[in-house]
């Protein structure tokens, strides 16, 4: 009888279902192991309401830096002056001031239209670091190939005029003329297939969280760009 017993306070303890017989055998246990369930089912669904299945960072909300944060900065770590057209750039390059900007094994270059690909040494550098750090959080799945896509890069104050004949939204003093900024697609990803919507979407937040912790690390400015559907990014 005892050890009976202890079995229906085992089930009653647990929750479980199997309780709900027990009273079967103790008819007068019945009522406090009906009233015991309802209470343990009660706090269950409380705890569920309170604390989700899994938690998720949106990082990229996270991410909403402004001109004003770092215009000042991205032209002292620039080349110096404003590029007005390509020969400014070809100038800088023979300096050192400016490198070639290649698509390499952790991004590739859109069509640009309204910019060059040269960016600053550090700047350059950065991208392959970033690139680094997002491969490594795809290793050990079938998305390790990825590869991020550069919209926009370096522009000078002629293809800004001509960008803004297209998107008035366009700023006039923007931080791309400094060779120090440029723009990521946060919905273009290549690899060896084409991905799924559920993948890409993936793939945005794994780049996401790489640009936020880098960020965090004061290696650069991000601003999500909800219309231009990119990530603009700006070395520091």
């Amino acid at each position: 009888m005892n050890l009976r017993r202890k079995y229906i306070y085992y089930f009653l303890a647990a929750g479980s279902v199997a309780a709900i017989a027990t009273w079967t055998y103790y008819p007068e246990k019945s009522p406090k192991i009906y009233k015991a369930i309802v209470k343990r089912v009660k706090q269950g669904r409380e705890e569920l309401r309170q604390k989700p299945c899994f938690e998720t960072v949106n990082y990229a909300l996270q991410m909403n830096d402004k001109a004003i944060h770092y215009i000042g900065e991205s032209f002292l770590n620039g080349p110096g002056g404003y590029m007005k057209s390509g020969k400014d750039i070809v100038k800088n390059v023979w300096k050192g001031k400016l490198v070639k900007v290649e698509a390499n094994e952790y991004f590739v270059l859109d069509t640009m239209y309204y910019s060059y690909p040269f960016l600053t040494p550090d700047a350059r550098n950065f991208i392959d670091e970033l690139g680094f750090r997002f491969h490594r959080k795809l290793e050990n799945t079938h998305l390790q190939c990825a590869k991020f896509t550069l919209t926009s890069i370096l522009r000078t104050t002629k293809s800004i005029k001509r960008l803004k004949k297209r998107n008035r939204n366009a700023i006039t003093r923007s931080s791309h003329l400094h060779g120090t900024s440029f723009d990521i697609s946060y919905k273009q990803f290549f690899g060896d297939r084409i991905y799924t919507p559920m993948e890409l979407s993936y793939l945005h937040d794994i780049l996401a969280e790489t640009l936020y912790e880098m960020r965090e690390s004061r290696k650069c400015w991000v601003t999500y760009e909800v219309w231009q559907t990119c990530f603009h990014v700006v070395v520091r």
